[in-house]
């Protein structure tokens, strides 16, 4: 008998198991069976219950990926296991093997960072809508004032018929 114990690979490839389907452990008519008598005929329980397969699947997924992470393998030494063992566990956990690893890990802070830069040009953007918005009401309440007669400027006709003499005046020098 080897009197050394098991390693941690050793414990984590014999004893994990392969998820089991929503199906297997809760059938459709046990989960509807949860409801009020009332309320078991009506085809959203349908719904509910595929909902919940979906997001136990999605569960499942999000366990698989944390598990398959660098930083899941390395030891107390900080030292990766061995990329036999790492495929076993893949193929264990996703049923299929790439042949290589696509970590995320080195990615992450440049998509942080790119993910920022679009929030800021998205506030960039925002603020200048709500400005061009505050312009526009504003062209808008002044061709209204135009339109009644009823000017916020009561010098502006004036304004205007002084501007119109002075470039009268300009153009009768030139000829």
């Amino acid at each position: 008998m080897d009197s050394s114990s098991p390693t941690e690979a050793e414990l984590l490839t014999s004893f994990l198991l392969d998820p089991a389907r929503l199906p297997n452990i809760l059938s459709p008519e046990q989960f509807r069976a949860l409801f009020p008598r009332s309320a078991r005929a009506a085809p959203s329980i349908r719904s509910l219950y595929l909902d919940l397969a979906t997001q136990r699947g999605l569960a499942v997924d999000a366990v698989a990926t944390a598990f398959l992470a660098p930083s899941f393998f390395a030891g107390a030494g900080g030292r990766l296991f061995d990329g036999r063992w790492r495929g076993s566990v893949a193929m264990r956990w996703t049923g299929r093997w790439t042949g290589r690893w696509k970590w995320t890990a080195p990615i992450l802070p440049e998509l942080d960072g790119a993910a920022g830069a679009v929030e800021a040009e998205i506030a960039k953007l925002r603020q200048q809508e709500a400005d061009l918005r505050e312009t526009i009401a504003q062209t808008i309440a002044d061709l209204g004032d135009l339109r009644t007669g009823s000017l916020t400027n009561q010098q502006l006709p004036d304004e205007v018929l002084d501007g119109l003499e002075n470039l009268q005046e300009i153009c009768n020098r030139k000829t």
